[in-house]
């Protein structure tokens, strides 16, 4: 290996080659102080570097939201801040929305990764961001488009309490799920998980509604409304392997009883008011791979103030810093240490839990999360 650097690079400094790059990009301290601006980002952002080399990221400069508005200029979703607590670098670019001096919102992709001294210690926190303003006018289309279809309204009933929350990885999603009620004591409780990211998958979650539409009259046998799904989408793949997982329940709100199959999906968690809990439903094959394939339903009794986790597994292929994965016991444990009663859970704390579990910037999967209380 050559000890001396090429001519090209001769007399230039990490500054000037940074300033090189089309990309914006900038470095800071480990309070997120910044200490080098490049010409792309004031280019990209209108914030000259004499406006920002000295103060923190989060003071009103850029101002990072994700794609759903939430702030990340606080701790756990900042990604500044993500790489240099976990030590690692982005393994695959996360869009956010700056603010240009303007006030104005750029979409940008962001990768980030900590910067080490000699040493090898952490010493700060580099992120380079390209602007995606061109890019995003197709995304925030599809995601339209999506929304409108798989839009989903929680009934309201004072025998049963519904919650949600869904995180697409990027703009769109593949993760689908609905509840609804079918009659005046039966609601419908479904959460799929389709192959792949992005608009691909996002295509199958439109494929997915309108075939919960089709066989709307089916919904409540839920073998064999899994059963004549999984026929429809084996014909649809193809040959392709299989088109995603899922798991389906009804739920009489009358009499606390829930009726629930499983397609290759994680098991439902069953909390039981006190602290127990525990996995339901068997096993079945995968939406598509079979055809003509039988599916069994389990039969579980909610008791007054029970309640059901159905999720995908973003909310469990989880890797902390030892790549030691979630699973489904570890997210059992997340919810029994928000109260010490996992039927308490809240799914917008879980959410949170599950990213301080983990060893990425940010989580690397598609995540829904529905849960049903029995509250009498």
């Amino acid at each position: 290996m050559l000890s001396t650097s090429p001519p090209l690079l001769a007399g230039l400094n990490a500054s000037e080659l940074l300033n090189l790059l089309a990309d914006g990009a900038y470095i800071t301290d480990l309070d997120r102080r910044i200490l080098f601006w490049n010409a792309a980002a004031e280019r990209i952002t209108g914030w000259r570097a004499e406006d920002v080399v000295g103060r923190h990221c989060r003071d009103n400069i850029l101002v990072h939201v994700d794609k759903d508005g939430h702030p990340l200029c606080g701790q756990e979703y900042c990604p500044l801040y993500r790489s240099i607590i976990t030590g690692q670098p982005s393994a695959v670019p996360l869009l956010v929305f700056s603010q240009h001096k303007s006030r104005s919102r750029t979409p940008v992709e962001v990768m980030v990764s900590p910067v080490r001294n000699h040493a090898g210690e952490v010493i700060g926190s580099i992120e380079v961001f390209r602007d995606l303003t061109e890019y995003m006018h197709d995304q925030l289309r599809a995601k339209r488009i999506q929304t409108m279809a798989v839009s989903c309204s929680l009934p309201t009933d004072s025998r049963v309490e519904f919650e949600t929350r869904y995180q697409p990885r990027d703009i769109v999603g593949g993760d689908f799920y609905r509840i609804e009620c079918l009659d005046a004591d039966h609601y419908a409780l479904f959460v799929a998980d389709a192959i792949g990211h992005g608009v691909s998958a996002a295509l199958n979650t439109i494929q997915l509604w309108s075939l919960w539409n089709d066989h709307r009259a089916e919904l409540h046998s839920p073998a064999h409304f899994i059963e004549t799904l999984n026929n429809r989408l084996h014909a649809l793949v193809q040959g392709e392997g299989f088109f995603g997982t899922a798991v389906y329940a009804t739920y009489n709100a009358a009499t606390g009883t829930l009726t629930c199959v499983r397609a290759g999906h994680p098991p439902p968690l069953l909390f039981h008011s006190g602290g127990a809990s525990k996995s339901i439903g068997g096993r079945n094959p995968s939406l598509g791979m079979f055809p003509n394939s039988h599916y069994k339903d389990t039969v579980v009794q909610l008791e007054p103030h029970d309640a059901l986790l159905l999720f995908t597994d973003g909310a469990t292929e989880v890797t902390d810093g030892d790549n030691h994965v979630l699973g489904v016991d570890g997210l059992q444990q997340l919810a029994r240490v928000q109260s010490g009663d996992p039927a308490d859970c809240r799914l917008d704390l879980l959410e949170k839990q599950l990213l301080q579990f983990s060893n990425h910037i940010h989580l690397p999967d598609d995540l829904t999360l529905v849960k049903l209380r029995r509250l009498h």
